[in-house]
């Protein structure tokens, strides 16, 4: 029971702290979260990431921390890409219940992990797609649009080369690394709208969130 009291105070406390607000519910499901990845990284490898803290500051609050970085309208359409164990995608679902999430991740045994997740935490209008993004758009081509493409994992060069046919008018693509992404500004066919940097909480490092939209 402590080991939960505590763990519920270490999301509240750093969710705080990157300017993110829980309700108690959201941090419930956190909690399940954490516990859930923890139980299955055992047998499955899900993530290298294994301490508490490291989870929440590592994978949730940095997830969740491109709410400072665009406002996201209700009831937007996102497409999470290589979302592994469920990075950007869940936690953003868990914060903001009223996104539609798609949820792309080519590995079998996270895309089991995922369907658990989301069965087990209730979270509707939730889709999984098991594959690459080039078989998710030949599978797909012409029937989804997205008002948001993110990516904590795959290198920026494959979505800035076909993610542009997923995105509605004034969608954008959102890139989560350790660095600027200013440098590759003069890109065909995309331009940098906005580079978002801000400091994990307990100095566990900068990070960075790009924001690209087509050139039109």
């Amino acid at each position: 029971m402590e080991h939960e009291i505590d763990l519920h105070r270490l999301i509240q406390i750093c969710s705080i702290d990157i300017g993110v607000s829980l309700t108690s519910g959201q941090v419930q499901q956190f909690v399940l979260y954490l516990e859930f990845l923890r139980t299955w990284n055992q047998t499955f490898n899900l993530t290298r990431i294994t301490s508490d803290e490291e989870i929440v500051i590592k994978h949730f609050v940095d997830s969740f921390a491109v709410l400072n970085a665009v406002e996201m309208g209700s009831e937007s359409r996102l497409l999470d890409v290589g979302t592994g164990a469920g990075f950007p995608g869940v936690p953003l679902k868990i914060v903001r219940p009223d996104l539609q999430i798609t949820l792309v991740e080519p590995v079998s045994k996270k895309t089991s992990f995922l369907r658990f997740l989301i069965g087990t935490l209730r979270l509707k209008d939730t889709a999984i797609f098991e594959g690459t993004l080039d078989q998710f758009i030949s599978q797909r081509a012409g029937t989804d649009s997205y008002n948001y493409i993110t990516t904590r994992a795959l290198k920026s060069n494959l979505i800035l080369q076909i993610g542009a046919k997923l995105l509605r008018r004034d969608g954008v693509a959102i890139f989560y690394s350790s660095r600027s992404m200013t440098d590759i500004d003069s890109l065909k066919h995309w331009q940098l709208i906005t580079d978002y940097s801000f400091d994990l909480p307990r100095k566990f490092g900068r990070r960075h969130i790009s924001i690209f939209s087509p050139s039109s």
